[in-house]
């Protein structure tokens, strides 16, 4: 009797259920079979028809003789003393020439055709048109190096209309500035003393300065042919450019 009331109140172990345990910081993960699909492509799907504008756009710019070496470029090389240096690619042109000991060379870039005019304020918009119409040709900026004895007079010019202005004029002696740094020389040596400005000087010297560069061919028909060349060059480089897209797409 004792037994059995004992059996009664004692639980027996193999009843006991033993409850999971749960973490309030630990999150509870149902696991699951994930697979993910990754689409795979040879090709943007835009590809196609940027290829195919490319290509139409390349036929249209060399229609007729858009991409030919214009008679002006001949007519240049065969009246002129001028070396034209010009790499497929690069934005700037290099004119050399020999005058007596001087080495001098006229360095220009095709930026301009796009940038004649960075900034026009809205007062300034009416007498920039009335300016352009004026105008027989855009403006490019030409950087005029005269070197002698390793010493360098470098002038800041445009070229405009068949003349070229003066705007600055510095003297550097050798080792003070690097050929690549020339063009830029106002950024590069600040400094260095820039030099007077140029309007300030008097009219004899202003003058006599550009008679300086009319002597060296620097003259009415180079102010003229750069235009013409900036924009010969300009063209053959956006085929260039346009052909070189189009492969890169197309591959």
């Amino acid at each position: 009797m004792t037994s059995r009331l004992l059996k009664g109140l004692v639980p027996t172990v193999n009843r006991l259920r033993v409850c999971p345990r749960f973490s309030v910081f630990r999150p509870i993960i149902h696991k699951r079979n994930f697979i993910a699909t990754i689409p795979r492509w040879t090709s943007g799907e835009v590809d196609t028809d940027l290829a195919h504008q490319l290509q139409e756009e390349i036929k249209f710019e060399e229609a007729g003789d858009r991409c030919e070496k214009p008679a002006f470029i001949k007519e240049f090389l065969d009246t002129n003393i001028f070396l034209i240096e010009d790499k497929e690619g690069s934005d700037k042109v290099v004119l050399k020439r020999a005058f007596g000991d001087e080495k001098i060379k006229v360095i220009f870039s095709i930026s301009d055709i796009n940038h004649t005019v960075e900034e026009i304020e809205e007062e300034e918009e009416e007498e920039y048109e009335e300016l352009t119409k004026q105008s027989e040709s855009f403006p490019v900026r030409a950087t005029v190096v005269i070197e002698k004895q390793h010493d360098s007079l470098v002038m800041s010019t445009i070229a405009q209309d068949g003349e070229f202005l003066i705007q600055g004029i510095r003297y550097f002696r050798q080792g003070e500035i690097k050929d690549e740094d020339i063009v830029d020389v106002g950024e590069t040596r600040q400094d260095l003393y820039m030099g007077p400005l140029f309007d300030e000087l008097s009219q004899e010297l202003q003058a006599t300065f550009t008679n300086l560069l009319e002597e060296r061919g620097i003259n009415t028909a180079l102010a003229t042919f750069l235009p013409d060349y900036v924009d010969y060059k300009e063209q053959n480089e956006y085929v260039r450019w346009l052909k070189d897209v189009n492969a890169f797409i197309s591959k």
